[in-house]
Protein backbone atom coordinates (compact mmCIF):
# COMPACT_ATOMS: atom_id res chain seq x y z
CA UNK A 1 0.00 0.00 0.00
CA UNK A 2 0.90 3.78 -0.44
CA UNK A 3 -0.89 6.31 1.52
CA UNK A 4 0.71 10.02 1.37
CA UNK A 5 2.86 11.16 3.86
CA UNK A 6 2.35 13.29 6.51
CA UNK A 7 4.64 16.17 5.32
CA UNK A 8 5.22 17.24 2.29
CA UNK A 9 6.48 20.24 0.01
CA UNK A 10 6.50 21.49 -3.26
CA UNK A 11 8.55 25.09 -3.87
CA UNK A 12 8.35 26.65 -7.47
CA UNK A 13 10.91 29.45 -7.02
CA UNK A 14 12.80 31.41 -9.84
CA UNK A 15 10.93 30.46 -13.26
CA UNK A 16 9.57 32.11 -16.20
CA UNK A 17 6.63 31.13 -18.06
CA UNK A 18 6.64 32.23 -21.41
CA UNK A 19 3.41 32.60 -23.82
CA UNK A 20 0.89 30.31 -22.40
CA UNK A 21 -2.18 30.99 -24.22
CA UNK A 22 -5.13 28.70 -23.09
CA UNK A 23 -4.19 25.90 -26.01
CA UNK A 24 -1.67 24.30 -27.48
CA UNK A 25 0.04 24.42 -31.49
CA UNK A 26 -2.23 21.03 -31.35
CA UNK A 27 -5.66 22.81 -29.41
CA UNK A 28 -4.72 20.67 -26.32
CA UNK A 29 -5.44 22.92 -23.38
CA UNK A 30 -2.32 24.67 -21.74
CA UNK A 31 -1.78 25.77 -17.99
CA UNK A 32 0.45 27.03 -15.86
CA UNK A 33 -1.01 25.95 -12.75
CA UNK A 34 -2.63 22.42 -12.25
CA UNK A 35 -3.75 19.51 -10.25
CA UNK A 36 -3.26 16.01 -11.86
CA UNK A 37 -6.24 14.61 -11.62
CA UNK A 38 -5.16 10.96 -9.77
CA UNK A 39 -4.51 13.26 -6.29
CA UNK A 40 -6.94 11.78 -4.39
CA UNK A 41 -5.25 11.96 -1.01
CA UNK A 42 -3.27 14.99 -0.31
CA UNK A 43 -1.57 17.35 -2.60
CA UNK A 44 0.97 19.33 -0.67
CA UNK A 45 1.20 22.78 -0.15
CA UNK A 46 2.68 24.82 -3.31
CA UNK A 47 5.10 27.82 -2.41
CA UNK A 48 6.36 29.90 -5.01
CA UNK A 49 8.84 32.61 -4.85
CA UNK A 50 10.25 35.12 -7.65
CA UNK A 51 8.16 33.46 -10.58
CA UNK A 52 7.81 35.71 -13.96
CA UNK A 53 4.31 35.58 -16.22
CA UNK A 54 5.07 36.54 -19.72
CA UNK A 55 2.15 36.73 -21.42
CA UNK A 56 0.36 34.32 -19.99
CA UNK A 57 -3.62 34.67 -20.27
CA UNK A 58 -6.62 33.91 -17.84
CA UNK A 59 -7.34 30.84 -19.24
CA UNK A 60 -4.58 29.85 -19.20
CA UNK A 61 -3.32 30.85 -15.74
CA UNK A 62 -4.54 27.21 -14.55
CA UNK A 63 -7.42 24.47 -14.17
CA UNK A 64 -8.14 22.72 -10.56
CA UNK A 65 -10.11 19.09 -11.70
CA UNK A 66 -12.91 18.35 -8.78
CA UNK A 67 -12.64 15.03 -6.84
CA UNK A 68 -13.35 12.59 -9.46
CA UNK A 69 -16.94 10.76 -9.08
CA UNK A 70 -15.85 7.45 -10.09
CA UNK A 71 -13.81 7.58 -6.89
CA UNK A 72 -17.32 7.37 -4.64
CA UNK A 73 -17.12 3.19 -4.65
CA UNK A 74 -16.33 0.45 -2.00
CA UNK A 75 -12.77 -0.06 -3.51
CA UNK A 76 -11.50 3.74 -3.45
CA UNK A 77 -13.18 6.38 -1.19
CA UNK A 78 -16.32 5.17 -0.45
CA UNK A 79 -19.40 6.49 -0.37
CA UNK A 80 -18.26 9.70 -2.06
CA UNK A 81 -14.98 11.19 -3.61
CA UNK A 82 -12.19 12.06 -1.62
CA UNK A 83 -11.76 15.28 -0.91
CA UNK A 84 -8.20 15.64 -1.85
CA UNK A 85 -8.86 18.14 -5.32
CA UNK A 86 -11.10 20.54 -2.97
CA UNK A 87 -8.28 21.31 -0.63
CA UNK A 88 -5.49 22.71 -3.14
CA UNK A 89 -3.52 25.66 -1.74
CA UNK A 90 -1.08 27.28 -3.73
CA UNK A 91 0.92 30.16 -2.44
CA UNK A 92 2.34 32.72 -5.06
CA UNK A 93 5.24 36.02 -3.76
CA UNK A 94 7.06 38.14 -5.21
CA UNK A 95 5.71 37.49 -8.74
CA UNK A 96 6.12 39.85 -11.82
CA UNK A 97 4.07 40.21 -15.10
CA UNK A 98 5.37 41.17 -18.52
CA UNK A 99 3.26 42.14 -21.63
CA UNK A 100 -0.46 40.28 -20.63
CA UNK A 101 -1.48 42.03 -17.31
CA UNK A 102 -3.88 39.84 -14.29
CA UNK A 103 -7.28 40.58 -14.17
CA UNK A 104 -7.28 40.00 -10.73
CA UNK A 105 -7.27 42.17 -7.80
CA UNK A 106 -8.04 45.12 -9.74
CA UNK A 107 -4.27 44.77 -10.17
CA UNK A 108 -3.63 45.76 -6.69
CA UNK A 109 -0.72 44.20 -5.33
CA UNK A 110 -1.17 41.18 -7.50
CA UNK A 111 2.98 39.59 -7.13
CA UNK A 112 1.63 38.13 -3.60
CA UNK A 113 -1.92 35.71 -4.69
CA UNK A 114 -3.07 32.78 -3.14
CA UNK A 115 -5.13 29.90 -5.79
CA UNK A 116 -7.55 27.65 -3.88
CA UNK A 117 -10.12 25.05 -5.63
CA UNK A 118 -13.42 25.85 -6.54
CA UNK A 119 -14.96 24.43 -3.14
CA UNK A 120 -18.12 25.09 -2.08
CA UNK A 121 -17.86 24.38 1.18
CA UNK A 122 -14.76 26.35 1.91
CA UNK A 123 -13.76 29.39 -0.83
CA UNK A 124 -17.06 31.38 -0.87
CA UNK A 125 -16.54 32.20 3.09
CA UNK A 126 -12.67 33.43 2.66
CA UNK A 127 -12.18 37.18 2.20
CA UNK A 128 -10.77 38.30 -0.35
CA UNK A 129 -11.22 35.98 -3.03
CA UNK A 130 -12.69 35.37 -6.31
CA UNK A 131 -13.93 33.03 -7.94
CA UNK A 132 -12.50 32.20 -11.71
CA UNK A 133 -15.09 29.52 -13.38
CA UNK A 134 -13.15 29.18 -16.39
CA UNK A 135 -9.64 27.98 -13.95
CA UNK A 136 -12.22 26.36 -11.46
CA UNK A 137 -10.81 27.67 -9.12
CA UNK A 138 -10.37 30.89 -6.88
CA UNK A 139 -7.47 33.59 -6.75
CA UNK A 140 -7.06 35.34 -3.25
CA UNK A 141 -5.11 37.87 -1.54
CA UNK A 142 -5.47 36.38 1.50
CA UNK A 143 -2.29 35.32 3.28
CA UNK A 144 -3.72 33.72 6.26
CA UNK A 145 -4.70 30.21 4.70
CA UNK A 146 -2.85 26.65 5.87
CA UNK A 147 -3.85 23.14 6.09
CA UNK A 148 -5.17 21.09 9.25
CA UNK A 149 -3.69 17.54 8.76
CA UNK A 150 -4.96 14.82 11.46
CA UNK A 151 -5.01 11.21 11.81
CA UNK A 152 -6.19 8.79 13.91
CA UNK A 153 -3.30 7.31 15.93
CA UNK A 154 -5.67 3.95 17.04
CA UNK A 155 -4.74 0.20 16.91
CA UNK A 156 -7.80 0.28 13.86
CA UNK A 157 -6.68 3.28 12.22
CA UNK A 158 -7.02 1.26 8.77
CA UNK A 159 -10.18 -1.08 9.66
CA UNK A 160 -12.95 2.45 10.78
CA UNK A 161 -13.69 5.32 9.35
CA UNK A 162 -14.79 8.57 10.71
CA UNK A 163 -15.81 10.35 7.09
CA UNK A 164 -16.99 12.54 6.51
CA UNK A 165 -15.75 15.12 8.67
CA UNK A 166 -17.39 18.40 8.54
CA UNK A 167 -14.68 21.09 9.19
CA UNK A 168 -16.27 24.70 9.62
CA UNK A 169 -15.37 28.00 11.20
CA UNK A 170 -18.00 29.39 13.47
CA UNK A 171 -19.54 32.72 12.62
CA UNK A 172 -19.84 32.08 9.00
CA UNK A 173 -21.44 28.52 7.10
CA UNK A 174 -18.57 27.07 5.70
CA UNK A 175 -18.83 23.14 6.16
CA UNK A 176 -15.90 21.57 3.96
CA UNK A 177 -16.67 17.96 3.91
CA UNK A 178 -13.76 15.56 4.25
CA UNK A 179 -13.00 12.20 3.21
CA UNK A 180 -9.91 10.01 4.47
CA UNK A 181 -7.07 8.76 2.28
CA UNK A 182 -8.02 6.37 -0.79
CA UNK A 183 -7.66 2.18 -0.42
CA UNK A 184 -4.11 1.79 -1.66
CA UNK A 185 -3.91 -2.04 -0.64
CA UNK A 186 -3.26 -3.94 -3.82
CA UNK A 187 -4.69 -7.85 -3.15
CA UNK A 188 -4.43 -9.02 -6.40
CA UNK A 189 -6.97 -7.78 -8.45
CA UNK A 190 -9.09 -6.15 -5.56
CA UNK A 191 -8.45 -3.43 -3.35
CA UNK A 192 -7.97 -4.65 0.56
CA UNK A 193 -10.98 -2.32 1.06
CA UNK A 194 -8.06 -0.96 3.78
CA UNK A 195 -7.65 2.93 4.08
CA UNK A 196 -5.56 5.40 6.28
CA UNK A 197 -7.58 7.33 8.72
CA UNK A 198 -5.44 10.81 7.79
CA UNK A 199 -7.40 13.97 6.86
CA UNK A 200 -6.49 16.93 5.51
CA UNK A 201 -8.38 20.53 5.13
CA UNK A 202 -7.60 23.78 3.80
CA UNK A 203 -8.60 26.69 6.34
CA UNK A 204 -8.69 30.06 7.13
CA UNK A 205 -7.57 30.50 10.54
CA UNK A 206 -6.40 34.06 11.69
CA UNK A 207 -6.15 34.54 14.78
CA UNK A 208 -8.76 34.65 17.36
CA UNK A 209 -10.79 32.48 15.03
CA UNK A 210 -12.70 29.09 16.04
CA UNK A 211 -13.78 25.88 13.81
CA UNK A 212 -15.98 23.07 14.78
CA UNK A 213 -15.17 19.66 13.32
CA UNK A 214 -18.28 17.46 13.14
CA UNK A 215 -17.33 13.70 13.22
CA UNK A 216 -20.60 12.75 11.01
CA UNK A 217 -19.16 9.10 10.24
CA UNK A 218 -18.43 7.57 13.64
CA UNK A 219 -17.09 8.55 16.68
CA UNK A 220 -13.57 10.38 16.97
CA UNK A 221 -10.41 8.11 17.41
CA UNK A 222 -9.52 7.96 20.56
CA UNK A 223 -6.16 9.32 20.33
CA UNK A 224 -5.44 11.46 17.50
CA UNK A 225 -2.45 13.62 15.84
CA UNK A 226 -2.79 17.49 14.04
CA UNK A 227 -0.82 19.76 12.92
CA UNK A 228 -1.56 23.23 11.17
CA UNK A 229 0.40 24.44 8.69
CA UNK A 230 0.35 28.09 6.88
CA UNK A 231 2.75 30.72 5.30
CA UNK A 232 1.37 33.48 7.95
CA UNK A 233 2.73 34.69 11.02
CA UNK A 234 -0.89 35.72 12.05
CA UNK A 235 -3.02 32.34 12.23
CA UNK A 236 -4.10 30.33 15.48
CA UNK A 237 -7.67 28.39 15.92
CA UNK A 238 -9.31 26.99 18.27
CA UNK A 239 -11.02 23.45 17.47
CA UNK A 240 -13.48 22.26 19.09
CA UNK A 241 -14.57 18.79 18.74
CA UNK A 242 -17.72 16.83 20.68
CA UNK A 243 -17.47 13.79 21.69
CA UNK A 244 -19.95 10.98 22.43
CA UNK A 245 -19.32 10.52 25.64
CA UNK A 246 -18.14 12.20 28.72
CA UNK A 247 -14.83 10.68 29.12
CA UNK A 248 -11.84 12.59 30.13
CA UNK A 249 -8.85 13.32 27.44
CA UNK A 250 -5.40 15.05 27.34
CA UNK A 251 -3.32 16.93 25.07
CA UNK A 252 0.04 16.00 24.48
CA UNK A 253 2.75 18.72 22.81
CA UNK A 254 6.26 17.35 22.59
CA UNK A 255 5.35 14.46 24.75
CA UNK A 256 4.40 16.11 27.93
CA UNK A 257 0.95 16.71 28.91
CA UNK A 258 -0.94 20.19 28.34
CA UNK A 259 -3.27 20.89 31.85
CA UNK A 260 -6.84 22.38 31.05
CA UNK A 261 -7.40 25.91 31.73
CA UNK A 262 -8.20 25.73 35.55
CA UNK A 263 -11.37 25.43 36.71
CA UNK A 264 -13.69 28.25 37.44
CA UNK A 265 -16.57 28.02 40.33
CA UNK A 266 -18.00 30.86 39.32
CA UNK A 267 -18.61 29.69 35.97
CA UNK A 268 -18.92 26.00 37.06
CA UNK A 269 -16.79 24.88 34.34
CA UNK A 270 -12.96 24.87 32.83
CA UNK A 271 -12.08 28.59 31.81
CA UNK A 272 -12.30 29.50 28.60
CA UNK A 273 -9.62 29.14 25.38
CA UNK A 274 -7.90 32.40 25.75
CA UNK A 275 -5.65 31.15 22.46
CA UNK A 276 -2.43 32.02 24.38
CA UNK A 277 -0.65 29.16 23.76
CA UNK A 278 -0.50 26.13 21.25
CA UNK A 279 -1.57 23.30 23.39
CA UNK A 280 -3.96 25.66 25.61
CA UNK A 281 -7.23 23.47 26.05
CA UNK A 282 -10.59 22.78 28.21
CA UNK A 283 -13.26 20.72 28.20
CA UNK A 284 -16.95 21.04 28.47
CA UNK A 285 -19.29 19.03 30.36
CA UNK A 286 -22.52 18.01 29.74
CA UNK A 287 -22.12 18.82 25.55
CA UNK A 288 -18.59 16.95 25.69
CA UNK A 289 -16.61 19.34 23.93
CA UNK A 290 -12.78 19.70 23.89
CA UNK A 291 -11.73 22.78 22.71
CA UNK A 292 -7.84 22.89 21.78
CA UNK A 293 -5.65 25.85 20.33
CA UNK A 294 -3.25 25.33 17.76
CA UNK A 295 -0.79 27.60 15.78
CA UNK A 296 1.21 26.75 12.58
CA UNK A 297 3.84 24.34 12.91
CA UNK A 298 2.52 22.88 15.92
CA UNK A 299 1.89 19.38 16.52
CA UNK A 300 -0.77 18.25 19.08
CA UNK A 301 -2.33 15.11 20.27
CA UNK A 302 -5.28 14.07 21.76
CA UNK A 303 -5.59 10.47 24.20
CA UNK A 304 -7.36 9.28 26.30
CA UNK A 305 -6.27 10.44 30.55
CA UNK A 306 -5.32 6.93 32.05
CA UNK A 307 -7.87 7.33 34.54
CA UNK A 308 -10.61 6.07 36.14
CA UNK A 309 -13.83 7.53 34.97
CA UNK A 310 -16.44 8.51 37.22
CA UNK A 311 -20.04 9.27 37.23
CA UNK A 312 -22.05 9.42 40.40
CA UNK A 313 -25.24 10.59 40.69
CA UNK A 314 -26.27 12.27 44.18
CA UNK A 315 -29.34 13.46 46.21
CA UNK A 316 -28.66 17.26 45.85
CA UNK A 317 -28.94 20.09 43.54
CA UNK A 318 -26.27 21.90 41.55
CA UNK A 319 -26.89 24.91 43.85
CA UNK A 320 -26.95 23.34 46.93
CA UNK A 321 -23.58 21.54 45.77
CA UNK A 322 -21.63 24.41 44.83
CA UNK A 323 -22.51 26.37 48.19
CA UNK A 324 -21.00 23.47 50.01
CA UNK A 325 -17.36 24.05 49.09
CA UNK A 326 -18.02 22.94 45.60
CA UNK A 327 -15.59 20.98 43.10
CA UNK A 328 -12.56 21.58 45.97
CA UNK A 329 -14.66 19.72 48.76
CA UNK A 330 -16.30 17.17 46.28
CA UNK A 331 -12.36 16.58 45.23
CA UNK A 332 -10.94 16.28 49.03
CA UNK A 333 -13.62 13.95 50.23
CA UNK A 334 -13.31 11.63 47.21
CA UNK A 335 -9.39 11.46 48.22
CA UNK A 336 -9.91 11.20 51.57
CA UNK A 337 -12.42 8.19 51.20
CA UNK A 338 -9.94 6.76 49.09
CA UNK A 339 -6.51 7.74 50.77
CA UNK A 340 -5.52 9.03 47.65
CA UNK A 341 -3.62 12.83 47.02
CA UNK A 342 -6.59 15.15 45.51
CA UNK A 343 -4.10 15.73 42.87
CA UNK A 344 -4.71 12.96 41.35
CA UNK A 345 -8.45 13.41 41.61
CA UNK A 346 -9.93 15.59 38.44
CA UNK A 347 -13.36 17.25 37.69
CA UNK A 348 -14.81 16.67 34.00
CA UNK A 349 -18.47 17.83 34.69
CA UNK A 350 -20.92 19.06 37.25
CA UNK A 351 -24.83 18.99 35.47
CA UNK A 352 -28.14 18.71 37.17
CA UNK A 353 -30.18 15.32 36.97
CA UNK A 354 -30.42 15.03 40.58
CA UNK A 355 -27.02 16.00 40.37
CA UNK A 356 -24.87 14.27 38.31
CA UNK A 357 -20.30 14.96 38.71
CA UNK A 358 -18.10 13.32 36.46
CA UNK A 359 -14.70 12.89 37.89
CA UNK A 360 -11.19 10.95 36.75
CA UNK A 361 -8.68 9.36 39.88
CA UNK A 362 -5.70 9.44 37.46
CA UNK A 363 -2.61 7.56 37.47
CA UNK A 364 0.04 6.47 34.63
CA UNK A 365 1.09 3.87 37.00
CA UNK A 366 -1.07 0.39 35.93
CA UNK A 367 -0.67 -1.37 39.02
CA UNK A 368 -1.54 1.86 41.31
CA UNK A 369 -4.62 2.98 38.79
CA UNK A 370 -5.98 -0.86 39.46
CA UNK A 371 -5.12 -0.65 43.10
CA UNK A 372 -7.41 2.42 43.35
CA UNK A 373 -10.16 0.97 40.97
CA UNK A 374 -10.71 -1.68 43.42
CA UNK A 375 -10.53 0.09 46.63
CA UNK A 376 -13.45 2.77 45.14
CA UNK A 377 -15.46 -0.15 43.97
CA UNK A 378 -15.31 -1.48 47.87
CA UNK A 379 -15.64 2.05 49.00
CA UNK A 380 -19.11 2.65 47.40
CA UNK A 381 -20.59 -0.67 48.18
CA UNK A 382 -19.60 -0.73 51.59
CA UNK A 383 -21.37 2.89 52.22
CA UNK A 384 -17.52 3.98 52.51
CA UNK A 385 -17.39 7.19 50.42
CA UNK A 386 -18.66 10.18 52.02
CA UNK A 387 -19.53 13.17 49.28
CA UNK A 388 -21.73 14.99 51.14
CA UNK A 389 -25.18 13.79 50.13
CA UNK A 390 -26.77 10.61 49.54
CA UNK A 391 -25.46 8.75 46.54
CA UNK A 392 -27.91 7.11 44.15
CA UNK A 393 -26.11 5.88 41.32
CA UNK A 394 -22.33 4.89 40.40
CA UNK A 395 -20.27 4.24 37.27
CA UNK A 396 -16.55 3.64 36.53
CA UNK A 397 -14.45 2.60 33.82
CA UNK A 398 -10.86 2.71 33.14
CA UNK A 399 -9.41 4.32 30.31
CA UNK A 400 -5.66 4.40 29.00
CA UNK A 401 -3.72 6.10 26.31
CA UNK A 402 -2.03 2.91 25.06
CA UNK A 403 -4.10 2.35 21.37
CA UNK A 404 -1.18 2.56 18.97
CA UNK A 405 -1.64 2.87 15.03
CA UNK A 406 0.04 -0.16 13.66
CA UNK A 407 2.85 0.44 10.90
CA UNK A 408 2.23 -0.23 7.59
CA UNK A 409 3.16 -3.27 5.97
CA UNK A 410 4.89 -3.54 3.08
CA UNK A 411 3.93 -6.76 0.58
CA UNK A 412 7.25 -7.30 -1.78
CA UNK A 413 6.56 -10.47 -3.19
CA UNK A 414 3.93 -9.15 -5.97
CA UNK A 415 4.80 -9.30 -9.71
CA UNK A 416 4.41 -5.80 -10.71
CA UNK A 417 3.68 -6.53 -14.36
CA UNK A 418 0.69 -8.27 -13.21
CA UNK A 419 -0.14 -5.55 -10.92
CA UNK A 420 -0.27 -2.65 -13.52
CA UNK A 421 -2.08 -4.71 -16.17
CA UNK A 422 -4.56 -5.26 -13.47
CA UNK A 423 -4.47 -1.46 -12.40
CA UNK A 424 -5.29 -0.10 -16.00
CA UNK A 425 -8.10 -2.95 -16.57
CA UNK A 426 -9.23 -1.72 -13.29
CA UNK A 427 -9.22 2.02 -14.46
CA UNK A 428 -10.78 1.24 -17.93
CA UNK A 429 -13.48 -0.34 -15.45
CA UNK A 430 -14.23 2.08 -13.25
CA UNK A 431 -14.01 4.74 -15.80
CA UNK A 432 -16.54 2.93 -18.04
CA UNK A 433 -18.97 2.87 -15.28
CA UNK A 434 -18.96 6.34 -14.43
CA UNK A 435 -19.72 7.17 -18.42
CA UNK A 436 -22.43 4.46 -17.99
CA UNK A 437 -23.99 6.58 -14.96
Amino acid sequence: MTDACWHGKYTMNDNKFHEFLGLTQTGEDQYVFDVGPFGSDMPPMVRGRNNEFINVDDKAFGYFYDPKPKWANVKDCGEFPCSAPFNVLMQMKQTKFTGIQPTFGDGVDVDNFQLIADNPGFAPFVPNCERRVENNMYICQQEDLGMLVWESLDADNRDRGMQPIYVGMEGTEMSNKINSFMDHVWDGFYSGQVRESRFFSIVYPPKGSVYNMTFAGGSPAKKMKFEMRSDSNNVGMTIRIAYPSAEARKIIKNGEDIAMNEWNEKERGYGPVTQSFCGENRYIGVVNILEFYITKDCQLEIAPRNAIQTMVRMEWTVDAFFDNGGTTQFIDRVAGSLGIHASTVKIVSVYEGSLVVNYGIENDNEEELAQAKAAQTQAFATGGVDLGAPITDVEQKVTNDKTMKPPAVIQEDSDPIAMQEAFVAAEEIATAAAEVA
